[in-house]
């Protein structure tokens, strides 16, 4: 069964390298539950109304709201991914239809912010655009997309036929329903963009979100908290290719404090702007520039490495 992002996916979120868990028991795990990794819900949440009906399809049960803490009754599993990003609620409905007999479930999550809903939405971007939302993908019986602090799944469960057109149609319900106009994070923007993949872009606030994409380290060297945003995208040309991550701290003080933690954890020490390769895993490099920390992750060689790092641009607005 799928409910949002697909299980496999989770898997991957929470198993990104050696030495990740996604168990909550594990001290540097990502136990979202836990104070320091806690995201206050808004003082008045909207009232969410899932449909009664769509296209032939009723029903089956009341909608459900699912908090941060029952989530994992509903998708154990899945639920860190969304924790990940500050989820305060889930609103879940299940409809039926009788001949020929088949399931879909909405999934409305309410996460932190816009730009956490962006990030929920990258994290699988595969599938077909399609026009619902601030941007959606639709890809084997599974809508995903985001509107405004919403990221919004419907899934046809089991195999039935004919299931594009309600599945789009109840998306389109949704999205008509909640708050819209939330442009995509500013940052995402900053990435340079010549070779740059788009399907590749990601943002996140995460370490294990991180290590899903790139594998980095068994720890949080960068410091990744829900105070920071990064964005992350994957670039190639004839010279080489490597992914680019830009990572904004509230403050100058804790970028150069994850710069250096990460010169001295990642790359073992290398000085300065220099690039290091770590075995098979390609070429690493990190600089700091204000509040900003620009890293460069598994690229080809060297050389390139120091390309996309001299690529990487200063925060806007200066250096505070």
């Amino acid at each position: 069964m799928r409910h949002g992002l697909v299980p496999v996916l989770a898997v991957l979120v929470f198993a990104a390298g050696p030495g990740t868990s996604c168990s909550r028991s594990q001290p540097d795990g990502p136990d979202h539950r836990a104070a320091r990794w806690s995201t206050p819900g808004p003082a008045e949440q909207a009232v969410i109304h899932l449909p009664d009906a769509v296209d032939g399809w009723a029903a089956s049960e009341p909608q459900r709201v699912h908090d941060r803490e029952t989530i994992y009754d509903y998708i154990d599993g899945l639920a860190e991914v969304y924790l990940a990003y500050g989820m305060t609620r889930c609103v879940s409905r299940r409809y039926g239809r009788p001949n020929p007999p088949g399931d879909l479930v909405a999934d409305v999550f309410e996460l932190a912010s816009p730009e956490d809903a962006f990030g929920v939405f990258t994290v699988d971007r595969d599938g077909e655009p399609v026009p619902i939302g601030g941007d959606a993908l639709y890809r084997h019986g599974w809508l995903s997309f985001w509107t405004d602090r919403y990221f919004v799944s419907v899934v046809a469960q089991g195999d039935p036929g004919g299931i594009r057109e309600p599945v789009l149609a109840l998306g389109r319900i949704i999205a008509g329903a909640l708050p819209g106009g939330a442009g995509r994070p500013a940052l995402v923007g900053e990435l340079p963009p010549r070779d740059l993949d788009p399907r590749s872009v990601r943002f996140l606030r995460h370490p294990q979100i991180l290590n899903t994409h790139v594998f980095v380290s068994d720890g949080n060297p960068l410091g990744l908290a829900p105070d920071t945003a990064a964005a992350l995208g994957r670039y190639e040309r004839s010279g080489g290719r490597g992914h680019l991550l830009l990572v904004d701290y509230p403050d100058a003080g804790r970028a150069a404090a994850a710069a250096g933690r990460f010169q001295a954890d990642v790359l073992g020490g290398a000085a300065g702007d220099g690039a290091a390769t770590l075995g098979d895993r390609g070429a690493f490099a990190v600089r700091s520039t204000g509040r900003r920390v620009a890293a460069v992750l598994g690229a080809t060689t060297p050389a390139f490495a120091r390309e996309l790092l001299a690529a990487a641009p200063a925060p806007v607005g200066g250096t505070p």
